[in-house]
């Protein structure tokens, strides 16, 4: 259809207020806009003023919208058609689209602008089409009438030899002028006559060709074959695609028409073709074809193939026990933007936006523009275990939050925006059958609450997720806070022989929140490890360690060994040996009274890095011991070659060795290696005096746990040291 400088659009609905909404806000666009109540006057609307698209409801009285689709199709295949539903059943939208439907929105639509969007869009890809089929005619019309002229002139030579001399020029002036490339070749292939014009998109001469066979520019011999089969049955054959191989290995699109050309012998047959570059035409096909699929703006995946990908990755969670979560993601307050600065620069702050999402995004996830200032991210295995994937979509959510709140420079203009963030985790704990579809709602859902709750936040679906991550992120950010307002205190667990009497201790961190009271270390300190914040924190308890240590030997306090534990990210810090020497020389502590605590995974992750920072600290005269043995993967081999004085039985291997006669062994063997090995040994979690005497009879002489104390203040650790000794029981 020819494109008016005013598009027409129909509107079938039986909404009153739907139709007349739609025309008030569609006449702002300079669109002119038809109404039709029903589906009978729509099509009669139809037929006689020949929309250029036509937006029609699903569900109607008398005639419903699939009927409406089939008929329009029937007349009038090309023209764009928008299905605006009120239901959301996913199979109405499945169904409109295989009757033709070109998109598939929701009403009432609370954005008009994803609507004109789809109006645009599907009027643009009408032209593309209109365009391609008009340049396709044009082309084949024109093939046709110079083939037809080609063949009059070699026919009226063949007819006169007095016209001769005339018909040769005239079919010379035609051949050497075709915009496409003239063939014709023996049935054996060979090449017999090409037109110059293979040299207009080619390296190839004409007279480089002449006398070769075909198959040097028709390489495939299944296409040739199948060119060839189809002449024998049909004489003729009409834009058969195939690929010409250039002089330079390039392989480019063609499209042939050709027919056989019977000679008054067989060796006179010949094949007649012309040749056409057909890579414009191809590349149009594929940009419709990704249209389909990735939004014209952001050339981000679009809600259709973002559906796809989400529902892979629910069957794939569902087989293999993993988790994946949806972030949906809406700009606050972007109408402003869009609404006082005008539609480029809002469009070129959602091009920003998108390319912001693109950072560091993994291979496995996608980010979608699902229409206006929406989009949403599919994070796809974050693990087998419920809670850490929750946690590892908080922190991916909150990484965005950060990013995209960076001020943007568009077209001179400083600009901020935020995100309201909604989160869905999938498949859902209780294990339901949740559709593509109805993860996208729940994160939805969640992004409104987010709205509500203020803005430039996040909010999970699940609300015993959404507690769970409000709770992580709480501790977190009062956590920073927590060292510079000194609510953070080193407690002294007493490291005791069999007598009570005290040869040294462990340091342990407790935080005293002033409203929250003691929170546990197992809450705060995977938090710490996991934003970094560990790093500040075990620096600030070696210091006070050290510190404190060298007040005890200044008071005459006998305290020959204090033991700090050490993590994982402060112990692969590459300046941590650095760091340690640093604080003994500003505190005086002496290094032969401190000891680290490592713990058995720390150490055989990075076995020869672990060994090197090992022998420096120990240089330094530092004692070292293996915290929790037994609960990880260290073998003998290894143990041998680090340089350790201790070994810590792990607490649960001795809070069961009256009733299990396993965990009672693997005591036994700790015990028994050490002793092999010249290592001191420490029980901890000494809560009986059976698990004492146990202890004490396999050869363990050094003891931690309640039985002799609970973890207690510096001050009355201090008065313990004065005595010596420890009570039995607090």
């Amino acid at each position: 259809m020819d494109q008016r400088k005013h598009p027409v659009i129909l509107t079938i609905d039986d909404e009153e207020n739907i139709r007349e909404s739609f025309r008030l806000f569609l006449e702002d666009y300079d669109y002119n806009v038809l109404e039709a109540s029903n589906g009978q006057e729509g099509l009669e609307i139809f037929a006689r003023e020949q929309p250029d698209l036509v937006l029609c409801d699903l569900r109607m009285p008398e005639m419903d919208g699939l009927e409406v689709l089939e008929k329009i199709k029937q007349q009038a295949p090309d023209t764009p058609i928008i299905v605006i539903s009120g239901t959301g059943v996913i199979g109405d939208a499945v169904e409109a689209i295989h009757q033709g439907a070109w998109n598939y929105l929701l009403k009432p639509i609370q954005d008009m602008s994803v609507l004109i969007h789809a109006i645009n869009q599907a009027l643009e890809r009408s032209r593309l089409i209109v365009e391609n089929r008009a340049y396709q005619e044009h082309l084949e019309e024109e093939v046709t009438r110079r083939t037809e002229a080609l063949q009059k002139a070699i026919k009226d030579l063949n007819r006169s030899h007095l016209k001769l001399k005339e018909s040769e020029e005239k079919y010379r002036s035609i051949f050497e002028n075709l915009q496409d490339v003239y063939l014709e070749m023996r049935l054996d292939g060979e090449i017999t006559e090409i037109s110059p014009s293979i040299s207009s998109f080619t390296q190839y001469r004409r007279e480089s060709l002449l006398h070769t066979n075909v198959q040097n520019l028709f390489p495939s011999l299944q296409d040739r074959e199948h060119l060839f089969a189809r002449l024998k049955a049909e004489n003729k054959i009409s834009d058969y695609e195939l690929y010409l191989l250039d002089q330079d290995e390039t392989l480019i699109p063609c499209s042939l028409n050709a027919s056989f050309q019977s000679g008054e012998t067989f060796q006179d047959d010949r094949i007649c073709a012309t040749l056409r570059n057909i890579t414009e035409r191809k590349q149009a096909a594929a940009r419709i074809e990704y249209l389909a699929y990735y939004d014209a703006l952001t050339e981000l995946p679009n809600r259709r193939l973002l559906l796809d990908r989400l529902e892979q990755n629910i069957s794939r969670a569902r087989r293999y026990g993993l988790y994946g979560a949806m972030l949906f993601l809406d700009l606050d307050r972007f109408k402003n933007i869009n609404d006082s600065l005008g539609h480029p620069v809002g469009d070129a702050l959602l091009k920003e936006v998108a390319q912001r999402l693109l950072h560091d995004l993994r291979a496995e996830d996608t980010v979608s523009r699902l229409g206006g200032d929406e989009f949403v991210m599919l994070l796809s295995d974050l693990g087998t275990n419920e809670n850490e994937a929750a946690a590892a979509a908080q922190l991916k959510a909150e990484k965005i939050k950060n990013h995209l709140a960076k001020a943007y420079d568009i077209d001179g203009h400083e600009l901020h925006v935020t995100p309201s963030i909604g989160v869905a985790m999938f498949p859902s704990s209780q294990g339901e059958q949740e559709s593509g579809n109805d993860i996208l709602r729940y994160a939805d859902t969640a992004m409104y609450r987010a709205k509500d709750d203020g803005r430039d936040t996040i909010r999970f679906f699940l609300p015993s997720m959404q507690a769970a991550a409000d709770t992580r992120l709480a501790i977190e950010k009062e956590l920073r806070y927590a060292l510079e307002r000194r609510q953070i205190n080193l407690f002294f667990q007493p490291q005791v022989n069999s007598r009570g009497d005290i040869i040294g201790a462990e340091t342990l961190a407790r935080w005293e929140h002033p409203d929250k009271g003691f929170i546990s270390p197992a809450t705060f300190i995977p938090i710490a490890e996991a934003t970094g914040l560990i790093l500040p924190i075990g620096e600030w308890i070696l210091r006070t360690a050290c510190e404190q240590l060298k007040n005890w030997n200044d008071q005459g306090l006998d305290i020959t060994h204090l033991a700090v534990n050490v993590s994982p990210r402060q112990f692969r810090q590459p300046n941590f040996i650095a760091q340690v020497q640093g604080i003994l020389d500003e505190t005086g502590a002496d290094p032969t009274r401190l000891g680290l605590e490592l713990t058995e995974g720390m150490v055989i992750d990075n076995i020869v890095d672990t060994i090197e920072k090992m022998q420096a600290l120990k240089k330094l005269g530092l004692e070292l011991s293996i915290d929790d043995f037994g609960t990880g993967y260290s073998s003998l081999a290894y143990l041998k070659k680090m340089p350790l004085d201790i070994l810590k039985i792990d607490q649960s291997f001795v809070r069961d060795i009256e009733t299990d006669v396993n965990d009672a062994a693997i005591v036994d063997t700790i015990i028994s290696m050490a002793k092999h090995l010249d290592l001191k040994v420490i029980a901890e979690g000494v809560e009986t005096r059976f698990e004492l005497d146990f202890l004490e009879n396999k050869g363990c002489r050094l003891y931690q746990g309640y039985l002799f104390s609970r973890p207690i203040p510096k001050d009355q650790f201090t008065e313990l040291l004065r005595r010596g000794t420890t009570l039995s029981q607090d």
